[in-house]
């Protein structure tokens, strides 16, 4: 992979991948260009993947970069796991190296295409690579684990989070990098909307890192201050488990998501774990994380969602209603299943390349 990475989704997924095969019996472990040393195993640098005939390499896709053709140069099986690719466009203007490092990594996809068999993280990811040409692709949900977000929320970090934002207020969370795909500058317009027209006592905590979009950062906090929401708009930057995570999941009344693009989005998920209600924008691969869960909406009609976020926030019965919903799509991610699929992918991988060998 091109970066593994501490409280990164692709990296966790690979991290807990490698735990698997290894209590299954075999080697594993993972190769990349860029190691987190906060991980407890950083794996190795990619240059040192040596495979054998008979191993399986798994590529986890998400961007460009060099390890795409030392994979592509490597002997024996690849399985490409595509955990999508955001279109440069909307980085455009902001980070134009990262840019170019996705339009190379949509190019490059393509390059695979003829792989026997390959992965996505989810519907949406897969009728991507289809397109491209890919025979068949099977989908792998991420293995989605809560123990250590509870911890979090449970640590004293959490709970001074939760003391800070605890009280009568309405706490709108979206926990998500700030950057313009994810359009947290439609979220601060929705929240505008609630705030002004409907509930005084609300906030927006909207989680993330600005790394990838300083500027983007700078423009949303202009915009609060235009809206006369600086005192009420909450932007804590990157927030790890160490800091409390957690905490602000266990303080959130409604996880609203206005993004545009997701190959999965996980922190849904999360937010349905802790038994807040989502309302999410129908885009990309937000439905097909949400499941038939939540509350999806086709427009941005910014006065009809705070409507909505007002129908939850008070509607008691309702809210029952959706997270009862949240909890049935909790057990068809559960973690058992999502571990027996990929021992199914890999066995369905082995017969291919019998097959075809």
């Amino acid at each position: 992979m091109p970066g593994f990475l501490y409280g990164d989704a692709v990296g966790n997924q690979a991290a807990r991948i490698r735990d698997l095969l290894r209590g299954w019996g075999y080697r594993s472990q993972v190769y990349a260009q860029f190691r987190d040393r906060r991980l407890d195993d950083p794996g190795e640098d990619y240059s040192r993947c040596r495979p054998a005939p008979d191993d399986l390499v798994i590529f986890h896709y998400s961007v460009g970069s060099p390890v795409t053709e030392f994979v592509r140069r490597l002997p024996g099986p690849v399985l490409v796991y595509y955990h999508n690719v955001t279109p440069a466009g909307f980085l455009r203007g902001y980070n134009e190296p990262l840019a170019d490092l996705l339009d190379q990594g949509r190019r490059e996809l393509a390059w695979f295409a003829d792989t026997a068999f390959a992965l996505a993280a989810s519907e949406y990811d897969r009728q991507e690579m289809l397109t491209l040409g890919f025979r068949r692709v099977e989908v792998l949900p991420y293995l989605v684990t809560f123990d250590a977000l509870q911890a979090s929320a449970d640590s004293a970090a959490g709970r001074e989070v939760l003391a800070r934002y605890d009280g009568n207020a309405v706490n709108l969370l979206f926990v998500g990098r700030l950057v313009p795909n994810k359009r947290q500058d439609d979220l601060l317009r929705a929240f505008n909307a609630y705030h002004h027209l409907i509930n005084p006592h609300s906030r927006l905590l909207l989680v993330g890192s600005d790394s990838n979009a300083p500027g983007y950062r700078l423009e949303l906090e202009a915009m609060a201050a235009a809206f006369g929401l600086s005192d009420s708009v909450v932007l804590p930057g990157a927030v790890g488990l160490c800091e409390g995570l957690g905490g602000y999941y266990r303080a959130a009344t409604v996880f609203l998501c206005l993004s545009e693009h997701e190959g999965f989005c996980i922190p849904l998920i999360e937010a349905m774990a802790f038994n807040v209600p989502v309302i999410a924008y129908r885009s990309t691969g937000v439905p097909y994380a949400m499941g038939g869960a939540g509350m999806l909406v086709d427009a941005k009609r910014y006065d009809l969602i705070a409507e909505l976020i007002d129908l939850l926030a008070r509607n008691q019965a309702l809210r029952d209603r959706l997270l009862a919903g949240q909890r049935r799509r909790l057990e068809e991610l559960a973690p058992g299943r999502v571990a027996e699929m990929l021992e199914n992918h890999i066995e369905q991988m082995a017969r291919l390349e019998r097959l075809e060998s």
